[in-house]
């Protein structure tokens, strides 16, 4: 399993900062030169191909790299990454020539952009396209198809208000294409695939602070450093003592934004690989304007200036977790809430419940209810039937997810369960959370149980869960009613018809959800009809005979 962290270079000094751009830029260059010089060779598919069983040409990586390494600099300033470079070079090219090789898809040969500055010329032209008003934006074709569909059916006003909306948006579009060009493109990211202390990047430790050792100039050139390592240095990696080392490259000190990614990808996963990238940092209007002035060149294209204020250096590293796997031994079966987030049931491998009524909201969920419930409260006191407020959103939805999935995965693992949910399509999941947030929760499920060494949770069908009686099998909706006898309304219970057992709605929905999890297991992991599951759920209760009355004990 491979997960990515992404940790921001802490406080460079200017120094370090003019190093790192100096090192990415140049990077950048000879990038875009190796892909414009690859493409420029006569017959270059030939030279790089191989006949396939159809007598086609078919791309072959090895040769292409071959002939990358007649193209790349040589006695280049930044030797070390001359391999991640040709790396690059050819997982690009492969990319375009093996689209063109498949015919699926059209390619654009791939390219780099230019690092240099608009230039005063270009400036004017482009802002001409915003004062002049005989000059029209494009609208893109399905906006205008929308438009004249519009058109066609009468409705004339709704067309004048579409294309006065998409008229804004092509400006919008234009407007930031050309900032962005004014700004100027950001450079290229450097990856490095190896983590070795003589070559490529390092992760390492020391007093608690944690470093990325890079190597990126030549013996020969005026960043080189050659630095040595104090004691208490070590390799995250290997867990080598590094203090004492000489190390001719840079030492990064990272921050971790977040604690668990100390705790789970440092502490638990193997680093692979990592990517250093810049990103610009957001100013106030009045700054970013005192800086578009001089981003402006002459009509001869320049390099932007480089400012180490303007940016921000990060590293994107990719861990991989080995986990030992886990033997389950239970089934942990997840119901979506009716009155809350879910709930979960937990029964052994012979379907006997083991514990119900599990806590699985956490402080996070509590807390957002509390404020949930207030702001319904006001809503409905100012006579309002609908609301975004009604349902979790943004960024506190995945907050409220993650605790969530934690707290899953944590009396999965406590029990060595099997994880449980229904496969949910198309419909929203009752009061709280709607099919994206459902499916971004799966996910959040999938990687954090297989972290832990337990297997993927399994779905299995949502179809009459929460109206099948755990105690009998009877199926019937009139098993959840919705008033009690007082007729007020109620979401929270279940009442057999059949046999008259009174449970919590989502307990009892989460117990069968468990039950049909181990009749999945059972038969190969595959779907079976409702019908064959209530068969074979009566024989496990022992409503047949066939064993002991109150096996599942609900």
């Amino acid at each position: 399993m491979f997960k990515t962290a992404r940790f921001k270079v802490h406080n460079p000094s200017r120094h370090k900062s003019t190093m790192l751009w100096y090192a990415m830029t140049h990077y950048h260059d000879a990038l875009k030169a190796v892909l414009e010089k690859t493409l420029a060779v006569p017959d270059l598919l030939e030279q790089i191909s191989e006949l396939d069983k159809k007598e086609k040409l078919r791309p072959n990586q090895y040769k292409l790299r071959k002939l990358l390494r007649t193209i790349l600099p040589r006695g280049w300033e930044l030797a070390p990454l001359t391999r991640y470079l040709e790396l690059d070079a050819a997982a690009m090219l492969m990319s375009h020539f093996n689209k063109s090789y498949k015919g699926a898809n059209e390619s654009n040969p791939p390219t780099v952009s230019s690092l240099d500055a608009m230039t005063d010329a270009e400036f004017r032209k482009a802002y001409s396209e915003f004062t002049d008003p005989e000059a029209k934006l494009t609208v893109k074709p399905q906006h205008q198809e929308k438009i004249d569909k519009a058109k066609e059916r009468g409705e004339t006003r709704v067309a004048k208000r579409l294309s006065k909306i998409y008229a804004s948006w092509a400006v919008s579009r234009a407007a930031g294409q050309v900032l962005k060009k004014l700004e100027g493109a950001l450079p290229h990211p450097i990856e490095f695939t190896n983590n070795e202390f003589g070559q490529g990047c390092l992760l390492a430790y020391c007093d608690g602070n944690y470093y990325l050792l890079v190597r990126l100039f030549a013996k020969k050139h005026r960043y080189k450093q050659n630095n040595v390592l104090k004691d208490g240095f070590i390799s995250c990696k290997t867990k080598e003592p590094l203090g004492g080392k000489k190390y001719p490259g840079l030492i990064l000190p990272l921050e971790l934004g977040r604690e668990f990614h100390e705790q789970e990808y440092l502490t638990y996963g193997s680093i692979q690989s990592a990517k250093l990238v810049v990103k610009r940092r957001e100013k106030p209007a009045s700054r970013a304007k005192a800086r578009t002035s001089s981003r402006i060149s002459t009509d001869k294209q320049k390099p932007i200036p480089f400012n180490a204020e303007d940016y921000d250096f990060y590293v994107h590293a990719a861990f991989e977790f080995n986990p030992p796997k886990v033997e389950t031994m239970t089934f942990l079966g997840i119901d979506r809430g009716a009155a809350k987030l879910g709930a979960a049931t937990l029964i052994d491998q012979h379907g006997k419940r083991l514990e119900t009524n599990l806590d699985l909201d956490g402080s996070a969920f509590a807390a957002e209810m509390r404020r949930y419930e207030q702001q319904i409260k006001r809503i409905q006191q100012q006579g309002k039937q609908k609301s975004r407020k009604f349902s979790l959103r943004g960024k506190r939805a995945e907050i409220i997810l993650g605790e969530y999935a934690n707290r899953i995965v944590a009396i999965a693992k406590e029990n060595r369960s099997q994880i449980v949910i229904e496969a949910i399509k198309g419909v929203t999941m009752g009061r709280f959370l709607k099919q994206s947030q459902f499916t971004k929760l799966k996910q959040m499920l999938t990687y954090k149980a297989e972290r832990e060494g337990l297997p993927a949770p399994i779905e299995v069908p949502a179809a009459f869960t929460s109206q099948t009686c755990a105690r009998c099998s009877h199926k019937d909706p009139a098993n959840r009613p919705k008033k009690d006898a007082a007729g007020k309304s109620i979401q929270d219970v279940f009442l057999c018809t059949a046999c008259g057992h009174h449970a919590n709605a989502d307990s009892n929905a989460s117990l069968i959800i468990a039950l049909r999890g181990m009749h999945q297991i059972e038969n190969g992991g595959k779907f079976k009809k409702f019908d064959i599951f209530q068969q074979w759920l009566k024989e496990l209760i022992g409503r047949d005979g066939s064993s002991a009355p109150g096996q599942l004990n609900p």
